[in-house]
């Protein structure tokens, strides 16, 4: 006796398959669904990777504006700080806080690498420099302060010890300088020192009795007037007690002002060396913002203004 095969069929008989038919079918399909999902979240993917991308760069391109106005304040602050040095009425610059904001740590630099990557090829290598540049900005504020004050600490310590020339001409010497036991040709050599210098210094312009209008000039002619004195007054100091004590503190005024040019010197050279990095990285800055995210950040900055 024989059994017949079962046949199953779809809606219509003349559709009929065997089971084996109805499990290829069955396999086929859902492999076809399975390609399709995969397509479908490979889809998704690619949409969210380019969406989180544009997000990104937006916000990017919106924090750009506040940053580049904060480093042109630095750099014009700098340059203040740096012309007001020769003038000894320093004070420390005011450097925005948004130097250090660090806002490319709030940003997937994934995303906005992969942004430019599509979107900017042209400017791929501005933001690559962007990138480097956030290492020097990132941490200026910090670093520079430290860098001012200790300049400015130890520079009054050396301007302190400089401004004790005044003692030269004072009382302090004068009544030392009576004791018998000094050489008449050390009284009369500092006597004459003393009223040449005076009469030399009446040439400048006195804001106060402290401080002159013509500083710098003043203090090399000072500093010239001392190192003359050092040294002449070398001869003496044998003999004199009055002329070993001029020796010492006119030899401390000529060290003290030695090392205050050379503090001012390297300080100049630094914040020049600075300045012109932040002019670097302002036109790559440029380079890098949008036209339309730098008009939208003017407007609302008006706006806030009036």
């Amino acid at each position: 006796m024989q059994q017949d095969t079962e046949n199953y069929y779809l809606i219509f008989e003349s559709w009929s398959m065997d089971p084996n038919q109805w499990s290829m079918l069955i396999d086929s399909v859902a492999m076809l669904l399975a390609i399709f999902g995969v397509m479908i979240a490979f889809f998704l993917y690619k949409k969210q990777r380019s969406d989180n991308a544009k997000d990104a760069f937006e916000f990017f391109q919106s924090s750009l504006p506040e940053l580049k106005q904060s480093i042109e304040k630095a750099a014009v602050d700098l340059k203040e700080f740096n012309q007001s040095l020769d003038l000894d009425n320093f004070v420390n610059p005011i450097l925005s806080a948004a130097l250090n904001d660090k806002f490319l740590s709030k940003i997937s630099l994934v995303h906005l690498n992969r942004f430019y990557r599509n979107n900017r090829k042209n400017k791929l290598s501005n933001f690559k420099q962007l990138l480097i540049d956030s290492n020097f900005f990132g941490n200026y504020h910090s670093y520079i302060t430290k860098e001012i004050n200790y300049f400015r600490s130890n520079y009054l310590k050396k301007k302190s010890t400089y401004s004790q020339w005044q003692l030269l001409r004072s009382n302090q010497f004068f009544s030392t300088i009576a004791n018998e036991s000094d050489s008449r040709a050390y009284k009369e050599y500092y006597l004459n020192w003393v009223a040449n210098f005076n009469l030399d210094l009446s040439d400048f312009e006195f804001i106060d009795q402290a401080d002159p209008a013509r500083v710098e000039r003043r203090q090399v002619f000072v500093y010239d007037q001392i190192k003359e004195l050092a040294q002449d007054s070398l001869p003496f100091i044998e003999f004199s007690k009055s002329a070993n004590e001029v020796n010492i503190l006119a030899n401390e005024i000529v060290s003290a002002y030695k090392e205050m040019t050379e503090m001012k010197a390297k300080i100049k050279r630094v914040l020049d060396k600075d300045i012109s990095r932040f002019e670097t990285v302002l036109s790559n800055m440029n380079n890098l913002l949008e036209h339309e995210y730098d008009a939208k950040f003017i407007r609302n900055k008006d706006i806030q203004s009036g």
